[in-house]
């Protein structure tokens, strides 16, 4: 049994390769690579680079243009593409899909945010990737494929996106800054270790998942406190320059991952 990942070359997936510690059976596939692994959801000429056979599981990490989740290029482009690659894999002998969701799926809900509730997205990223959910459910239940969408909440750690908060706070740390500039810090979000991340796709690959699981802490911080603590254990003294930017629109004040079906893997 094999685990193909495709998207490797992504923030998770490079947290995915590193778990994997050179496991043999993880094979790990991206549009930026130019060999025999080389698989770009764009162009199908590709897709034949996946030797799936029967038994064998796939975590698909592939998606364009982040972090610009207002973007029509999401619903005009990737969840098109996407629908397109996951119906070919639904005709494979694959026993089992981890995808990556959002935890923008949500849309404006408040509080600790469980897995039953409906969804109702606002930003164009989260609702295309609701949808391919949708589609791909029907797909994978009439094929008897096991489909687990994992939505993903604050992830933070080494190959982060330069444009993320952390990635960001970190540069100015190190250019010795007086201050850096945040929304108003009252926000309370999930922030969650990309090993950890990492560590549950490839757990609901093993497991033949067949749910949707939000991956997060579980555990509610403010922007303002979790950054402060961060600053804290870099031993730096830049100092928070609270509302220089206004709050998102397509966020509520308050939510985290309810993690019961997280904990039970």
């Amino acid at each position: 049994m094999s685990i193909h990942i495709i998207g490797s070359s992504g923030f998770i997936g490079k947290a995915i390769n590193k778990k994997s510690s050179g496991n043999t059976k993880h094979l790990f596939y991206s549009s930026k690579f130019k060999n025999e692994m080389k698989v770009d959801i764009n162009d199908k000429t590709t897709w034949q680079n996946l030797k799936i056979k029967k038994g064998d599981k796939l975590i698909f990490l592939s998606w364009q243009n982040l972090p610009n989740y207002g973007d029509d290029f999401h619903i005009l482009e990737n969840l098109h593409k996407s629908i397109n690659f996951l119906k070919e894999i639904a005709k494979t002998d694959i026993s089992t899909v981890v995808c990556a969701g959002t935890c923008f799926e949500y849309g404006l809900q408040s509080g600790c945010l469980e897995e039953s509730l409906n969804t109702d997205p606002v930003n164009n990223y989260a609702i295309a990737k609701d949808t391919l959910r949708r589609v791909i459910s029907n797909t994978f239940a009439k094929e008897k494929i096991n489909l687990a969408w994992l939505r993903v909440f604050y992830p933070y750690g080494e190959n982060q996106n330069q444009n993320s908060l952390i990635p960001l706070l970190d540069k100015a740390i190190k250019n010795k800054e007086k201050k850096f500039n945040i929304s108003q810090g009252d926000q309370i979000r999930d922030f969650i270790r990309i090993e950890k991340v990492a560590e549950v796709f490839l757990k609901c690959a093993e497991a033949d998942v067949n749910q949707i699981i939000n991956v997060g802490s579980g555990n509610p911080v403010s922007i303002r406190d979790f950054l402060e603590n961060y600053i804290k254990n870099k031993n730096s003294d830049i100092k928070l320059n609270l509302g220089f930017y206004p709050r998102r629109k397509d966020e509520p004040l308050a939510f985290w991952a309810n993690t019961q079906k997280l904990s039970k893997l």
